[in-house]
């Protein structure tokens, strides 16, 4: 058996109805910069990025039919933390977003939310903490910080595969050293 070849993940394409709403939306809610744009063997396409060292982190293409199902699970955006994964939370409400999801993961915070076109996007932040997923803890937003961070590391602390992140980080990078 041949050994495996590496790479790194780097950047989604997906096919939306409308390019424009969805550049739009993405840059002004996560502050993503159309990078580049034009028209290729499927049709228009714009690049957006966050990040200076690559061209595109996104790429929107045209060509989703109307009418049909997102078969994104999610697309996720990580934030410094808890306020403001309450920030995005209150403006998700505030632009009457649907919400699909609030929850602890154990080892992040995170809402969900919809996009223009259905795909559900996670927000997210990190905790300290590391257990084995999936774990799905209730996130009630309306507990102060210090409340939501007692509980759930109350729960993950009970957890038979809790360590803390930086552990995990040490542990996966021997296992992805190999």
């Amino acid at each position: 058996m041949s050994q495996a070849l590496k790479a790194s993940f780097k950047h989604v394409g997906i096919y939306v109805m409308d390019v424009d709403t969805m550049v739009d939306f993405y840059t002004d809610w996560f502050g993503l910069v159309k990078t580049d744009e034009g028209n290729g063997p499927v049709g228009k396409g714009v690049f957006l990025s966050g990040d200076p060292s690559e061209h595109h982190q996104i790429v929107f293409v045209a060509g989703r039919e109307p009418g049909t199902k997102s078969i994104i699970n999610q697309l996720s955006f990580q934030v410094d933390d808890l306020p403001t994964v309450r920030a995005y939370h209150k403006r998700a409400q505030d632009e009457g977003r649907t919400i699909t999801r609030i929850k602890s993961h154990g080892n992040s915070f995170s809402i969900y939310v919809l996009d223009p076109e259905g795909n559900q996007m996670e927000i997210y932040c990190d905790t300290p903490w590391y257990v084995s997923q999936p774990v799905s803890l209730p996130l009630d937003l309306s507990q102060s910080d210090e409340d939501i961070l007692a509980q759930v590391e109350k729960a993950v602390r009970a957890n038979p595969t809790f360590m803390m992140q930086d552990e995990w980080v040490k542990k996966a990078g021997q296992l992805m050293a190999n």
